[in-house]
């Protein structure tokens, strides 16, 4: 296990970088740009966040899973992604005047054309990424990250007079730093040649055919609400929307790499020996919870606070908006972040396509229906809706896979969650009023608070000292 923490050391030390300067580059934008320029981004994202789902076509996981490839199979997957990617940049930049017209949005054409070379360049960054992660390089690809997004970040900062371009130019400078970093210090493991294993294609289609629908299915649902608000709302309203939606989503979704790049080669090694892929399962999950648990709590408790530290007393109205949002991400990723890593690495991708199949529909509805109320009522249906899928998830995943019960997964998010919300709350309520406003005293609290909760826990429960001992390997 000595190579799986150091793993997760150098992926949890590139994800709190990434967080930190994502976040100070938020609230510095926010101040600079108008919200409308979000409120578009908000569109290019969403589109180009649905093709890259197409551009990698779940062909890079196949790597991962077909753990003893040749050098002809390798080959033969690398021409099979670049294509894929070439193939759907060119659809999307064919169809992107149509695409943003349909929407209402046909001032960012030209921005949105620009953005289509991120679907070449993820699907190239996605194959090095996976050799990467399937030869332990963690450091390797931290630093690589880590240096991309500093790159990035320097960019949006120095170009914030651009407003569209320089959201879309960060992206894209983040996304060519990464794959030049991967090329020259992870490209050993690529060995191009000529040689193509052709008769692979058949499994590695079967595989990834699932793996992309249940992925561009889960991104369409991640983004309905965006998708409906587009019509609804006005541009610079789904701006607003859109910044407190990163704001809420990016420590979720930061948490995301940590769990793609070490638990998916975690569960690929125990995937046929169900006590150790159960114990390495439970492990994760409540790291994760305990991680989730810590950043969310504070937010969804004392929303008002963070958001005047972000974005400054205009925005502090939006509290509940916040509030509603951390706690939709924290249910959706503490239930359900496992299961990519879970079918990637023990071949159900099918499973997992026709989970996000059976979900769309209903999902629309109570989007939609709710979003009729206004954004507070859409919101509170998220959550509602996530707690309902809860022990489904779990039914049909977790225990199926795993044989992890639901009940052992609601007790710890419920004994972990309410020993930080409970004490945060009471906090929040009976002495910050006392606690002066000045030199953001009151939001240092608040951080304080929570560490002090997140301490006693880790130092009262066995269960999460047991699981650190076993990532460690003692």
């Amino acid at each position: 296990m000595g190579k799986l923490v150091s793993a997760t050391k150098w992926t949890t030390a590139a994800t709190i970088v990434n967080i930190i300067l994502t976040m100070v580059q938020l609230a510095y934008l926010a101040r600079v740009l108008s919200p409308t320029t979000f409120g578009q981004f908000a569109i290019i994202n969403l589109v180009i966040e649905i093709f890259v789902a197409f551009a990698l076509g779940g062909i890079s996981n196949f790597l991962l899973y077909k753990r003893e490839a040749d050098q002809a199979t390798s080959n033969a997957i690398y021409y099979l992604a670049l294509g894929i990617g070439v193939f759907f940049s060119g659809i999307l930049y064919v169809l992107t005047p149509f695409i943003a017209t349909q929407l209402g949005y046909s001032s960012i054409i030209e921005e949105l054309k620009l953005a289509t070379v991120l679907l070449i360049v993820s699907s190239l960054s996605s194959q090095y990424q996976a050799l990467g992660m399937k030869n332990f390089e963690h450091k390797k690809i931290a630093l690589i990250d880590i240096f991309a997004k500093f790159a990035s970040f320097f960019f949006a900062v120095v170009t914030s007079k651009l407003g569209l371009l320089c959201l879309v130019g960060a992206v894209i400078v983040y996304q060519l730093v990464k794959l030049l970093g991967q090329m020259i210090f992870l490209g050993k493991h690529i060995n191009l040649s000529f040689s193509v294993n052709k008769s692979i294609y058949r499994e590695a289609f079967s595989y990834g055919i699932f793996d992309f629908g249940s992925q561009a299915l889960n991104i369409v649902r991640k983004q309905l609400d965006i998708m409906i608000l587009a019509i609804t709302l006005q541009s610079n309203e789904l701006g607003i929307y859109h910044i407190i939606k990163q704001l809420a989503s990016r420590p979720a979704q930061a948490l995301q790499p940590i769990i793609g790049k070490v638990a998916l080669p975690a569960f690929s090694e125990v995937n046929i020996q169900k006590e150790k892929l159960k114990d390495v399962y439970q492990d994760f999950y409540l790291l994760q919870l305990t991680t989730l648990a810590f950043i969310y709590a504070p937010i969804i408790v004392a929303s008002e606070l963070v958001l005047g530290v972000f974005f400054g007393v205009e925005y502090i109205q939006y509290g509940l908006v916040l509030s509603l949002l951390a706690a939709f991400w924290f249910i959706r990723i503490a239930t359900s972040n496992l299961i990519g890593p879970l079918v990637q690495s023990t071949g159900l991708t099918k499973r997992n396509f026709l989970w996000n199949m059976y979900l769309l529909i209903p999902n629309s509805l109570v989007i939609y229906f709710s979003s009729l109320f206004g954004v507070e009522a859409l919101l509170a249906a998220m959550v509602v809706f996530q707690i309902l899928l809860f022990p489904l998830v779990n039914f049909y995943f977790i225990s199926y896979i795993t044989g992890v019960s639901f009940l052992y997964s609601l007790r710890k998010m419920i004994t972990i969650m309410g020993a930080m919300i409970l004490p945060l709350s009471m906090f929040y309520i009976l002495i910050i009023p006392y606690i002066s406003d000045r030199y953001f005293l009151q939001e240092i609290s608040i951080a304080l608070c929570s560490v002090l909760l997140i301490t006693i826990a880790f130092l009262l429960s066995k269960d999460i000292q047991v699981s650190l001992k076993r990532m460690k390997g003692s």
